[in-house]
């Protein structure tokens, strides 16, 4: 078996094309192209609903306090080897609006990180992917988990949460107002007719 070359971040991004499946659903682990399962119908339910609340709550906000997210943007949380992980949605704050959303690989620390436990091989890794966030900078990770039906929230200097079913996601002081039931997180949304809102456009 060909033994494969160990990759920078700059060189993933940049060959990240070559991969099968144009590079859909690859990550850089320790400078090795990774493979992930391909996102289910259950992942895309909690993409679209929190995206859409996100955008609501984003709406909401004064014009000056700033604020977008990402989806599938790339994060650089280790050196030599390089590791770089794809959560489905990085929230940012700080910055120019909109300025990480044409990027492989982010340059800038998002503030929210969310993370679906969708598959055995996202599930397995869990632990060190939201500790690797964490190192990263961000404020807080969020995890839904569609087998438990919880959210885990991991928030940084502060206790993890196991949100339930019948329990709220609040933003705290990520995103100070943003509240959305869990059970809403992972429900089959009646409002997608197969169109993107205008806050899902910008996504990487």
């Amino acid at each position: 078996m060909e033994k494969q070359t160990v990759m920078t971040a700059a060189e993933f991004a940049e060959r990240r094309h070559e991969l099968p499946e144009s590079g859909r659903w690859h990550e850089l682990h320790d400078g090795l192209p990774a493979l992930l399962s391909a996102p289910d119908d259950v992942y895309g339910n909690i993409v679209r609903n929190l995206s859409r609340m996100l955008g609501m709550w984003f709406r909401s906000q004064p014009a000056t306090s700033g604020g977008y997210a990402c989806f599938a943007l790339g994060l650089h949380v280790k050196q030599a080897p390089d590791t770089v992980y794809f959560p489905a949605i990085s929230v940012f704050r700080e910055g120019r609006p909109f300025s990480q959303s044409d990027l492989t690989i982010a340059t800038e620390v998002p503030r929210v990180v969310v993370d679906i436990a969708s598959s055995n091989d996202r599930r397995s890794d869990m632990r060190l992917r939201t500790t690797a966030y964490i190192k990263l900078g961000a404020e807080v990770i969020w995890i839904p988990d569609p087998f438990k039906k919880e959210v885990q929230v991991i928030t940084r200097g502060s206790h993890t949460l196991a949100l339930g079913n019948w329990q709220e996601l609040d933003g705290g002081k990520a995103l100070p107002g943003f509240k959305m039931p869990v059970e809403k997180v992972f429900a089959d949304p009646e409002w997608w007719d197969g169109k993107l809102p205008e806050f899902e456009v910008r996504q990487s």
